[in-house]
């Protein structure tokens, strides 16, 4: 297996370079990591992606499109778990914004990218209740730990083509 992740970035005061806590981690685990500044445009990182011959690609909060081209390197896709129950909070912020919106619940949404910002097909969603009590890091917690455990599952089903995608509702 293979990770990306965002570049190491400046801190705010500019004098110390922190990386990303997905490398820290991939460095700790002895996997290999790549952290290339954009994948637009990116031949190097294309054929370098492409030679991976990889099954499958899972992308979490990763803050950068994935280029169109890149989406048909994988045989079964990419993967991404959204923090939102979709077709509801596209794009960033998901979590504050049905906090600041005062909805009853929110989840996770596992679904196919596609070129368009969260409207790839979806394979399971998991909700969870949203009480007053819970900030935006709680609820993040909350969805890490069921994303962290669920994902096995997804990606057995998606390996195993035993996965149903259906359209959002757009």
């Amino acid at each position: 297996s293979h990770v990306y992740t965002q570049p190491p970035q400046k801190s705010q005061r500019g004098q110390k370079i922190n990386k990303s806590p997905v490398q820290g981690i991939a460095e700790t685990l002895n996997l290999e990591f790549r952290a290339p500044n954009h994948l637009k445009d990116n031949k190097e990182e294309y054929e370098y992606f492409k030679n991976l011959d990889a099954d499958l690609a899972i992308v979490v909060a990763y803050g950068q499109i994935i280029p169109k081209e890149f989406l048909d390197l994988t045989k079964k896709g990419f993967i991404n778990i959204h923090a939102s129950l979709l077709p509801k909070w596209r794009g960033a912020a998901p979590i504050q914004r049905a906090i600041m919106n005062l909805d009853q619940e929110t989840g996770l949404s596992i679904m196919k990218i596609s070129e368009k910002l969260d409207t790839g097909p979806i394979c399971n969603i998991y909700k969870i209740s949203l009480d007053e009590n819970l900030n935006a890091k709680d609820v993040s917690e909350k969805l890490s730990l069921i994303a962290a455990e669920k994902i096995l599952d997804n990606i057995d089903d998606i390996l195993g083509d035993k996965a149903k995608f259906i359209d959002q509702d757009h």
